[in-house]
């Protein structure tokens, strides 16, 4: 698979965990930036052009800053399918980095870090949601 390829299945996945619409519209409408972005990538990586510049990406790098997630938040489940979907898309750029040309490789670290800090934002709002069988006052639920 050619990191074009890997891009557009990040893009993909993307594309999946704002259609749960269980994003805050904010993080949507972060994520759908960051979508047209990847547009350029892909076309820049098949024609093998220079990477252009992602000014939205990298302003969502530094908007959410560095997260520190649980060990091993990156692979394990947990309650929300967005956040597995922001999760896979994260896996699938780690792969296009490794297929990528020099000047991709720190975009789609980047962009792994923003997707791990949006995963992490909607698995924790889907926490502090609750969920059936389950209540504040015991850590097993009820």
């Amino acid at each position: 698979m050619s990191a074009r390829d890997a891009v557009e299945e990040a893009n993909a996945a993307i594309g999946a965990a704002v259609s749960t619409c269980t994003l805050p519209a904010d993080d949507e409408a972060v994520l759908l930036d960051v979508q047209y972005e990847l547009l350029e990538l892909a076309d820049a990586l098949a024609a093998g052009t220079p990477v252009p510049e992602l000014p939205r990406l990298w302003r969502a790098a530094r908007d959410l800053g560095p997260v520190a997630v649980p060990r091993g938040f990156e692979v394990l489940g947990g309650l929300s399918a967005a956040a597995g979907l922001l999760k896979l898309a994260r896996a699938v750029s780690r792969r296009a980095a490794r297929e990528a040309p020099a000047d991709a490789v720190p975009v789609l670290d980047r962009l792994g870090d923003v997707l791990l800090a949006l995963a992490f934002r909607a698995e924790e709002r889907e926490r502090s949601l609750g969920y059936v069988g389950w209540c504040a006052d015991c850590a097993d639920g009820c």
